[in-house]
């Protein structure tokens, strides 16, 4: 008894990382001004000097700065408090040194900050854009902050905490659509149709992976979507509101929408599959593949007629970008492969994967827990084997994790029925 009121208590470690967004625009910046240095060394290849430090100066200071928030900011959550850091020391304090904690909507952009206020009056501020995944941390934070003046996360605008109904229309006199939101639901006008649904009923806020679109987000419920822009008044507000009054979807964690996935994910007689068929991993494959096709292209193409234009000695070059398009091109068929065949199938016993070679089953009964790394999770069986994993690009991942946790909730209340 008293082995198991410990682990009752003892609260599982959470850790916070970098956001992989920053990781790879870190990079990107990198192989571009690493392409941009090794071009200006062609024979023949004239390129000012001035070019070249523009483009170090532009490229390379920010991505040394992606790739040293990535392999230094860390935050880690225990029973004994906080623990955390940026790019400089470590600071740490205790749950009841937590004298305030909410859901800052910013004044400018689409974006919203988790922030912590400590009695000392330190700060810790937790932008999504910055760091991952935070929802195991928020609900934490929730359980041991026992003594903050906040018994929950609390939405804050500019004049404090935000209550009642907000209409969001457009400055456009030809815009006729507008939202109206409050702390029970959420309303749709289109010009024609007032369309309502509950926060309940909420189903996915998520934005665009195109560039160019980033500006636009769509609103996903039960019975209809809507989309909006940041020319909608206050914006940033009605984003806001969606994440704190919308738990299933808020916190940082944008679940996938059902219409990006390619194939659905429902049960089947008991079962369910999940995937890494969605719209997005399906535009990730280009990169590699465009990538490949032009490295091995230009490669070629120097190896075949460099000479005629005088450039000379770049058998290497040739080499070296032949190999890189090649290297690219295997990546690509492998996540293709990966992108068509790869399934993790739960059932009422048992968690399947499926991968490119072959197989592995595991039951229920054997697995201890979950192991949650930065790009991927891990089943762990009760003998230390770790045969199954997926990564966080998989569709609907969080869901998967109920699921299994679910199953595994059930078995050990037969066990200890038993």
């Amino acid at each position: 008894m008293q082995t198991q009121s410990q682990q009752e208590k003892e609260t599982p470690t959470v850790q916070l990382r970098a956001g992989k967004y920053i990781a790879q625009m870190g990079r990107i910046l990198f192989f571009f001004w690493l392409l941009m240095l090794l071009t200006s060394q062609f024979p023949k290849t004239e390129i000012p000097v001035e070019i070249i430090l523009l483009f170090t100066l532009v490229m390379l200071p920010p991505a040394l700065a992606f790739a040293l928030w990535e392999a230094r900011a860390r935050l880690v959550a225990d029973d004994d408090g906080l623990r955390w850091r940026h790019f400089g020391r470590w600071h740490a304090a205790r749950w009841d040194e937590i004298d305030d904690y909410f859901f800052q909507a910013s004044e400018r952009g689409a974006r919203t900050t988790n922030c912590l206020r400590f009695r000392d009056g330190r700060k810790l501020d937790l932008s999504f854009t910055l760091w991952g995944d935070q929802t195991e941390f928020l609900e934490l934070v929730t359980q041991k902050a026992t003594q903050a003046k906040s018994s929950g996360w609390l939405l804050r605008g500019k004049e404090g905490t935000i209550t009642g109904r907000h209409v969001f229309s457009y400055k456009s006199p030809k815009r006729t659509e507008r939202f109206e939101a409050d702390e029970q639901g959420v309303r749709y006008f289109d010009g024609h149709t007032l369309h309502e649904a509950a926060w309940s009923e909420v189903l996915a806020l998520h934005d665009p992976q195109l560039i160019f679109q980033r500006n636009v987000l769509t609103l996903d419920t039960r019975d209809w979507s809507a989309s909006f822009s940041s020319a909608l008044k206050d914006h940033n507000l009605l984003r806001a509101m969606i994440r704190q009054y919308a738990p299933q979807i808020s916190m940082g964690r944008l679940r996938t929408p059902p219409r990006e996935l390619l194939i659905p994910t429902e049960r089947d007689n008991g079962k369910r599959t999940f995937h890494y068929q969605t719209r997005f991993y399906r535009s990730m494959l280009a990169l590699p593949l465009l990538t490949g096709i032009s490295s091995l292209a230009m490669g070629i193409w120097l190896a075949l007629f460099s000479h005629r234009y005088g450039l000379e000695d770049m058998d290497k070059v040739c080499v070296v970008l032949s190999g890189f398009g090649l290297l690219c091109l295997a990546i690509w068929i492998i996540e293709l492969r990966r992108f068509k065949i790869e399934r993790i199938i739960v059932d009422r016993e048992s968690v399947t994967w499926i991968h490119l070679l072959g197989e592995r089953r595991v039951f229920f009964e054997e697995i201890q827990a979950i192991e949650i790394s930065r790009e991927s999770d891990t089943l762990v069986t009760r003998s230390g084997e770790r045969p199954i994993r997926w990564r966080h690009s998989l569709a609907n991942v969080a869901e998967l994790r109920d699921e299994i946790n679910q199953h595994l909730s059930a078995k050990n209340n037969e066990d200890s029925v038993a």
